[in-house]
């Protein structure tokens, strides 16, 4: 996922918060600071959209994570100062690492004071602190009417209870990067990886070739989400429909299992202990012939090692036997009720929201589109790039965690907990019997039910 080395343990979803680096980008305070409120009049109409821009002032500080495309910090940082500019207000970005962000943010909940804008990376803001954040519907129906609507996944992780409480910034698609070169040399002669079964089918032979195929066996951000991938797109899911109770025990899942640990036995061991950044590594050194990632790891390789990024493709997310769909990391933005400047972090979202097409270029194609206007073809980045042009139709392959459910707080707890990884990485170890490892993550999964209940 990574296009650097971090050091983030395999546990740090659930460490306490690391020290923020202060970036700040602007330095031209007018004015003083709006008070708190639960939804300034001063930002919308009575109509409930957005109104005139209110008078701003006094300083902006957001929270977010260090993107993977670095960029894309260039863009934002520079963006972030002109609208500082223009509209008066001091803008400071504070950015950590991806991983400490939850924690970072129960702190500021805890203690009611921190930041005024925050952005979560691949986890469930809305859902997780509903009764924190300043209800911001009027803001999203206005980008829904003005960009021909959310698709379903932007609706399921910025809603709750029919209210918008997270402003979808963009999703984070898993890919398949593999090495066309190795790929023929093995005897596959399809353009496109398509399927499971074909990684499968040809990770023994990669491996004896001495370029095993590599993925995530481990407590990582990246492992939740392709062995998620994997489940769906086989119809195992840990929750029903309705979110209200598990479903992790059925055959389903059990030949997934099944199937993960065939996979596994053409992998090499140190996937145990993979951080999120040690996929994107493996497929540098040139020996990985396969990983699942976002296009940050193809990115990467593109600029530092032109001839080895040629030998690369990067395709839709894997069929199985029952859809082809992959599970997202996503950005959600959110503004906490107890922000000091809520007038002036509801402005910038709505100013922010409409300069897409230069977000997704200053990603190289990284931040995809949850407003469905901003899908059209030729998409900016994507259409122009013969090789990456079937990205374009990402969006029909996207949902979020919880899926075949809502995006419910019960779904959260079980990703934080690492409640997937586990199981997996308990059967493909030999750890536990396949029954042992289902009643593992049932009981598991029901703890986060009892937690938090899906009415």
């Amino acid at each position: 996922m990574a296009t650097k080395k971090r050091n983030i343990s395999r546990r740090t979803l659930l460490k306490g918060a690391a020290a923020t680096a202060a970036v700040p980008v602007l330095a031209s305070c007018v004015g003083a600071q709006t008070g708190a409120s639960p939804a300034p009049s001063a930002g919308t109409g009575a109509s409930g959209a957005p109104s005139a821009t209110p008078k701003l002032g006094g300083t902006l500080s957001i929270l977010q994570w260090s993107h993977f495309v670095p960029d894309f910090d260039t863009y934002l940082d520079k963006w972030a100062a002109d609208w500082g500019t223009k509209n008066g207000v001091t803008v400071k970005i504070d950015r950590i690492p991806q991983a400490d962000l939850p924690a970072r943010f129960a702190a500021e909940v805890a203690a009611k004071s921190g930041h005024d804008l925050v952005a979560h990376f691949a986890n469930g803001l809305p859902a997780l602190f509903t009764s924190s954040l300043v209800d911001i519907t009027d803001i999203t129906d206005r980008a829904a009417t003005k960009y021909g609507g959310w698709i379903p996944a932007g609706e399921a992780i910025g809603k709750v209870k029919g209210k918008w409480y997270g402003y979808p910034d963009f999703l984070v698609p898993f890919l398949s990067s593999w090495r066309t070169d190795l790929w023929k040399a093995a005897g596959y002669t399809k353009d496109h990886l398509e399927t499971w079964d074909d990684l499968i089918a040809f990770a023994p032979k990669l491996k004896a070739a001495g370029n095993p195929v590599g993925t995530a066996v481990s407590q990582t951000s990246d492992a939740e989400h392709t062995w998620r991938s994997m489940m769906w797109s086989h119809g195992a899911a840990e929750f029903s429909s309705d979110g209200k109770t598990v479903a992790i025990d059925s055959p389903e899942t059990r030949n997934v299992l099944n199937m993960a640990k065939t996979l596994y036995a053409s992998m090499e061991n140190s996937t145990l202990s993979w951080a999120d950044v040690d996929n994107n590594t493996y497929m540098q050194s040139g020996k990985g012939a396969w990983i699942y990632n976002p296009i940050s790891a193809y990115r990467t390789i593109e600029a530092q090692n032109k001839e080895l990024a040629a030998k690369i493709n990067v395709d839709n997310p894997l069929k199985g036997s029952k859809a082809q769909i992959a599970s997202i990391q996503f950005t959600v933005y959110g503004i906490w009720n107890f922000s000091k400047n809520i007038d002036a972090a509801r402005q910038f979202l709505i100013d922010y929201s409409d300069d897409w097409e230069g977000q997704f270029t200053a990603s190289k194609g990284y931040n995809n589109p949850f407003l469905k206007a901003h899908q059209k073809k030729p998409m900016p980045v994507l259409g122009a790039d013969a090789k990456l042009s079937h990205l374009q139709d990402i969006a029909g392959f996207v949902q979020p965690v919880g899926y075949p459910g809502p995006s419910s707080q019960a779904a959260y707890d079980a990703l934080n907990n690492h409640n997937v990884s586990d199981m997996f990485a308990n059967y493909l170890t030999g750890k536990k019997s396949l029954d042992e490892t289902i009643a593992d993550a049932k009981k598991r999964l029901g703890d986060s039910l009892v937690k938090f209940p899906v009415s």
